[in-house]
């Protein structure tokens, strides 16, 4: 019976679980996991998540004033107070396990780990911070699992992976190069790097017991690309070469589960992820001349993203059931430490999650969760800059409880 319970333990962390890391704090969107490793024989599991965040700003308002000052369409009319500042998206993933010994597992895997995709459009005062900002990954990733004896019917697990990440970045806003010229702004970056993981698990097969502690290194990035001003007004633009330099949190998880009644499961999890080694992002101009007719020499700063977040905690418990030989579920609640200082919206966020798995063949099943849950009320201010000096195009805006809801969708075969 618990081992029956054991083998669908992993969709219940994974269904509830794949839908809040999607909106996770801080850029976090889906994490390499090591689940599919405690699985019997060989998997290969696909899925995608889709996520739509209701997140609204409300009572926009700028240190420039009520009326927009920039010469275009808009200028000298009233800036719009209100603004959808999230966009739904899609998160997949793929994972292909292989028994290769009794005891040595490996499991290939691509996620997208960090994502943001906003548009605030062009009447309101965010213009200035930020109009639309793409932040998209790929991790290609390899995990693997050997386990020793550990007693009578325990084993203990040494996890370890590696993955190849790229980033890439896109923003478009509104700079002020004087105080009555304004220019269109695109930032344009990318690279690539390495990340490991390493852990260890603990595990009792017999009564669905498992603990695991697996941490996850930063990635370092030295992104590289271009900044192109286009003064609003003037037939002319102007592009240079940057590059700035920013890492990936490292983290550290928790997982627990364990049997506690015929064909039931208790499970949890803690996450700590250190977001808050991400400050500022500056990009310097690394051409051979200086940009914009001298305002910007050679190494100076050109652009830069002011994030200083917090650390993240994500803490989720539940309960899985087997209903009968071909349906089992779950539920979870989950909480998630919002990572903003007041720079962004990412407050705390609490999920309700619901997952099925249904086994149609010896081989096939499917498993579907949906969730909902609610992004908590705060402000945003932007007036100041995260290391206290001032913002004279920042603004300030309050936004009230919102929604988000999400829904898994996967299939895995064994072979």
């Amino acid at each position: 019976m618990l081992k029956t319970a054991l083998k669908f333990s992993a969709v219940s962390l994974a269904l509830s679980g794949g839908i809040l890391t999607a909106h996770a704090g801080g850029l976090e969107r889906s994490s390499q996991d090591f689940d599919i490793l405690f699985e019997d024989g060989n998997v290969v599991e696909t899925g995608a998540t889709f996520v739509t965040p209701q997140r609204k700003l409300k009572n926009i308002r700028s240190g420039l004033g009520p009326i927009n000052p920039v010469q275009d369409q808009n200028y000298g009319k009233p800036f719009e107070t209100e603004v959808d500042e999230g966009k739904s998206y899609w998160v997949p993933k793929v994972s292909a396990k292989f028994q290769l010994t009794d005891d040595l597992a490996c499991a290939a895997q691509y996620r997208q780990p960090w994502g943001i995709d906003t548009d605030s459009g062009i009447n309101n005062a965010r213009m200035f911070s930020s109009i639309t900002q793409k932040i998209s990954s790929n991790d290609y990733g390899l995990n693997c699992s050997y386990r020793f004896a550990a007693g009578e019917k325990g084993f203990f697990r040494i996890l370890g992976g590696v993955s190849y990440q790229e980033l890439k970045g896109k923003q478009t806003k509104v700079s002020a190069l004087s105080a009555s010229t304004f220019a269109n702004s695109k930032l344009d970056v990318d690279d690539s790097a390495f990340g490991w993981r390493l852990g260890a698990a603990y595990e009792i097969p017999e009564i669905a017991l498992r603990a695991s502690l697996v941490y996850q290194s930063k990635v370092s990035y030295d992104l590289d690309g271009e900044v192109n001003v286009a003064p609003i007004g003037s037939p002319i633009s102007f592009t240079t070469p940057v590059r700035g330099s920013v890492a990936t949190p490292q983290s550290v998880e928790f997982k627990f589960q364990t049997g506690i009644a015929p064909d039931w499961l208790a499970l949890a999890s803690v996450k700590w992820t250190d977001w808050k080694s991400i400050t500022k992002v500056s990009f310097l101009n690394s051409g051979t001349d200086p940009f914009l007719m001298g305002k910007f020499p050679v190494g100076s700063e050109v652009t830069s993203l002011d994030l200083y977040y917090k650390d993240g905690w994500t803490v989720t418990g539940g309960v899985g059931h087997k209903f009968n030989d071909q349906w089992s579920g779950a539920a979870t609640v989950t909480w998630d430490r919002g990572t903003s200082t007041g720079l962004t919206s990412q407050t705390d966020v609490w999920l309700l999650g619901l997952g099925a798995n249904y086994k149609a063949t010896e081989h096939l099943e499917f498993r579907l969760a949906g969730a909902v849950g609610v992004l908590t009320s705060g402000t945003l201010d932007s007036t100041k800059n995260g290391d206290g000096t001032s913002n004279p195009t920042g603004s300030k805006a309050d936004f009230g409880t919102d929604v988000v809801g999400g829904m898994t969708l996967s299939a895995k075969y064994r072979f």
